[in-house]
């Protein structure tokens, strides 16, 4: 009898609204978003970018990070990723989510050659997932910002070599702490961060939190379809626990330094 062996990729999620709440769901990504209205490199890329898939995008307009020299290509694919899925949901859904489907078996998620992954909810996540998209309205791009990357990048080097998991790093610093050593808000900014742990390309990585399986709240999905968020910084790695992981900043009113 072959044996299938089977994986669980987390997704924690933190969202912190204005009021001070705090909120953190473990599930297949990991989530955080604030608003305020009064006020080197880690990871590394051994393979060539993935495929711009032309025919269906307009990629000279959404591949904003092509030319940042400070990300690595699963970054820059991570960005460029979630550009398609922002100013075209419903056919990013179509393209990338809905031929999903067909390798659920129960909850687990088994494509042929691969890994199985033990979901929490299986194909519900994603017939969910394709329909939000769907009615979802589509938002500006997303550009990287220098400052923002090199926070994403000091907290996956950090969990890289703790084994962590989480918003907090292990010298207790947070997303906007973190944010906030290597630039500055303006009046009314705004800033998130999403967390995946587990898959190992951009699109996988955005298609993970935009299905958010396990979080009922699917905070990761609403970081990305955000409309507030101008500007997004991008850091992955290694993990010792799940082998990847990706932290994605966002902001609006951020300046680097």
């Amino acid at each position: 009898m072959k044996k299938i062996a089977a994986i669980t990729i987390i997704i924690l999620s933190i969202v912190t609204i204005s009021c001070g709440s705090l909120f953190e769901r473990i599930g297949k990504t990991d989530n955080s978003a604030q608003t305020n209205n009064t006020s080197p490199q880690s990871g590394t890329s051994t393979n060539r970018r993935a495929s711009p898939d032309a025919a269906n995008w307009n990629i000279a307009a959404l591949d904003t990070a092509a030319n940042a020299s400070y990300l690595t290509d699963i970054e820059k694919d991570v960005i460029l990723e979630m550009n398609k899925v922002r100013t075209n949901p419903k056919k990013y859904a179509e393209l990338y989510l809905q031929p999903m489907l067909k390798y659920f078996k129960g909850n687990n998620y088994s494509v042929p050659g691969q890994i199985t992954i033990a979901t929490n909810e299986g194909a519900p996540a994603v017939n969910s997932c394709i329909s939000a998209l769907s009615r979802a309205r589509a938002v500006g791009v997303l550009t990287p910002e220098l400052g923002l990357s090199r926070a994403a990048k000091d907290h996956v080097t950090d969990q890289s070599k703790t084994g962590q998991i989480g918003h907090n790093g292990s010298n207790r610093s947070t997303p906007e702490s973190r944010m906030k050593q290597y630039g500055s808000f303006r009046p009314g900014f705004t800033w998130g961060e999403n967390i995946s742990y587990g898959d190992s390309t951009g699109r996988d990585i955005v298609c993970s939190l935009l299905i958010d399986d396990g979080v009922p709240g699917r905070g990761h999905r609403a970081n990305i379809m955000n409309g507030a968020f101008t500007q997004t910084g991008v850091g992955f790695g290694t993990h010792k626990q799940y082998r990847t992981s990706c932290t994605i900043d966002y902001a609006t009113g951020y300046v680097s330094k």
